[in-house]
């Protein structure tokens, strides 16, 4: 008897992908459509609605060109936010997470006790709502990219999304994880724009020509579960165009959502039937996004060239880059933070600042880890790795030596494909996502560091990057001056 196939469909930050993953969760054929961002000012980024359903409607072609899917998921960069009318009509563009536009309105919330980042939703839709007369705004829409994704699949048939998307939003303020009407209000948004909530391995409803949608997640907490990193302490890092770090830390929910004091928040890592997992978040905003910026500027040529560079330069070399393109995460949480570059000399080569660059980002890795551990007091024993970085070796040990801690890195760098598929394969077979992913084989490729953690060298390396990161604190005042 064949594989059944789940056509997973990953929106990420650049691309839209589908993929056809089997019951081990391999990736078969896959199809991309790109998906540029615009930054038509400083501190604004954004989509062309019209440009990312296009782009569903190509992968979801050819993918249905080659096979007939038991099922398909959706995994989404989380945060991103849309708003449509009910005939599908969009009314603005869709605003990124990484877009800034609405920070003022974030110190405005602030002010009156409600806490949202403007890396989430809430304020990016009331934005967008802003766009729209009043007497029309109850037709309105809003949803973060699965919401979008899922209303274009089904002709606008079904208007959900899950536990691990809503929780990201910023409309959800409680651990009982129910829309919070005082946020509504404060942003004069009527509750008829939102979703329906429900569980990440759940129905969906059906899609191009009744295939059910059976799974739905986040793009971090997807890449946990394809990781394998469902019980409690276990850890993962995804590198992209930032950089999150995800603990899963089981059943028992938090005190509250709030940021915790090391920078890093409370999350759903997934939830089936009843049963909701939490799990720790840190974020990092900008890193991979560095790399891309790089290979705009022609300072890196190309990625192959990234592949090469030298795990040994940091011993040689007191060159730094500090990336924060859009400020710095976790555990500073600074939105005025800017890049910089120190450290330069009349040697120094292209080569030389892409390095500098990769091992900022393996830093960044470790300030991730210790706020996770610090906050939730669950040691990191060993951290699992996936993103189109992890395909260079050179990075991957310097992520390891950077921690202090064995890397396991896995053939498949996208985990969160697999991840989403699991949702949809678990419930396929009739079984629990653990069960499901005890049943599937992985074979993980151990990266051990280099440098004893806690020694000199290593010591000396962690204190050169934070004053090094000290640099590109508070570049802008006014954005320094969000908290949440």
């Amino acid at each position: 008897m064949p594989d059944r196939l789940v056509l997973s469909i990953d929106v990420g930050s650049s691309s839209i992908r589908g993929s056809l993953v089997n019951e081990q969760l391999s990736i078969g054929s896959s199809w991309s459509a790109p998906l540029p961002a615009r930054t038509p000012v400083p501190n604004f980024v954004d989509y062309d609605a019209g440009a990312v359903t296009a782009a569903i409607e190509m992968v979801c072609d050819a993918a249905l060109a080659e096979a007939r899917p038991a099922a398909i998921a959706i995994t989404n960069q989380r945060a991103t936010t849309a708003m449509w009318r009910s005939d599908g009509e969009p009314v603005g563009p869709i605003l990124s997470w990484m877009d800034l536009r609405t920070a003022p309105m974030c110190l405005a919330l602030a002010a009156k006790g409600i806490s949202i980042a403007p890396n989430q939703s809430a304020t990016k839709a009331a934005f967008l709502t802003s766009l729209v007369p009043e007497e029309e705004r109850l037709e309105l829409r809003f949803g973060t990219l699965d919401s979008y994704v899922l209303w274009q699949l089904t002709g606008g048939q079904v208007h959900a999304t899950d536990h691990t998307n809503a929780a990201m939003t910023g409309f959800i303020q409680n651990v009982d994880l129910s829309w919070d009407e005082a946020v509504l209000a404060e942003l004069g948004l009527p509750a008829s724009i939102l979703p329906k909530v429900l569980p990440s391995a759940g129905d969906f409803g059906h899609a191009l020509g009744g295939i059910p949608v059976l799974g739905m997640a986040g793009d971090q907490q997807a890449s946990l579960l394809g990781l394998g990193c469902l019980s409690k302490g276990q850890a993962k890092v995804t590198f992209g165009t930032g950089t999150m770090l995800d603990q899963a830390l089981g059943v028992d929910p938090p005190p509250d959502t709030k940021r915790q004091p090391n920078g890093t928040f409370p999350i759903v890592a997934y939830s089936q039937g009843t049963t909701v997992v939490w799990g720790s978040e840190a974020i990092a905003l900008a890193t991979g996004s560095m790399v891309n910026w790089l290979m705009g500027t022609g300072i890196l040529r190309s990625f192959d060239d990234a592949n090469r560079c030298d795990p040994d330069f940091r011993s040689h070399s007191r060159l730094r880059v500090v990336p924060a393109n859009v400020g710095l995460g976790t555990p500073e949480w600074d939105f005025g933070a800017r890049s910089v570059i120190t450290g330069l000399d009349l040697s120094t080569t292209a080569a030389d600042i892409v390095a500098a660059t990769l091992d900022a980002v393996a830093q960044i890795a470790a300030d991730l880890a210790e706020a996770t551990v610090a906050d939730t007091g669950h040691e990191i024993e060993r951290l699992r790795v996936d993103g189109a970085m992890c395909q260079n070796s050179a990075f991957v040990q310097m992520v390891a030596d950077a921690c202090g801690i064995e890397v396991e890195l896995f053939e498949s760098t996208e985990a969160s494909t697999q991840g989403a598929a699991l949702l949809a394969h678990a419930q396929l077979a009739g079984a629990t996502l653990a069960e499901y992913s005890a049943s599937v084989r992985r074979s993980p490729t151990i990266v051990s560091p280099r440098t004893p953690r806690g020694g000199t060298a290593w010591r000396e390396r962690r204190e050169a990057w934070r004053e090094a990161k000290d640099l590109s604190r508070e570049s802008i005042p006014e954005l320094s001056a969000v908290h949440f």
